[in-house]
């Protein structure tokens, strides 16, 4: 028996960096965590078996892709900001884009983001 059920559902799941994301702006080092919670339900119970084959681990799985991409999007921003509050306010937009490149990494693995959200991005 597969371990995960089509569409069984993973709902709530709170995610946050646990340790600050450093980065690079105006030749100074900023530290920055987020923080907040998603949603997913199983696609592809075949594919996320081969990927996670232990159910009590794929909760911290999933959020550990959270969190990898909250960073990357960070990272992306600073490049561009031109200041520190551009990278700590959270618009529609970044949302948006989180919401995106999630439910892509979850795709590549056989889920699905129902809802995905971003409570804060703060400056420590």
């Amino acid at each position: 028996m597969a371990p995960y059920q089509l569409a069984q559902e993973f709902v709530n799941l709170r995610w946050g960096t646990m340790m600050p994301i450093a980065v690079m702006f105006n030749s100074n080092v900023v530290q920055l965590r987020a923080r907040e919670n998603f949603s997913a339900i199983v696609a592809d119970p075949a594919r996320l078996s081969a990927e996670i084959p232990d159910p009590e681990n794929i909760a911290s799985f999933l959020q550990s892709f959270a969190v990898i991409t909250i960073t990357d999007m960070i990272g992306m921003q600073s490049r561009s900001a031109s200041d520190v509050r551009q990278l700590t306010t959270v618009t529609a937009q970044t949302v948006q884009t989180f919401q995106a490149e999630l439910d892509a990494k979850f795709n590549s693995i056989g889920m699905k983001l129902k809802d995905a959200s971003i409570d804060a991005i703060e400056s420590v």
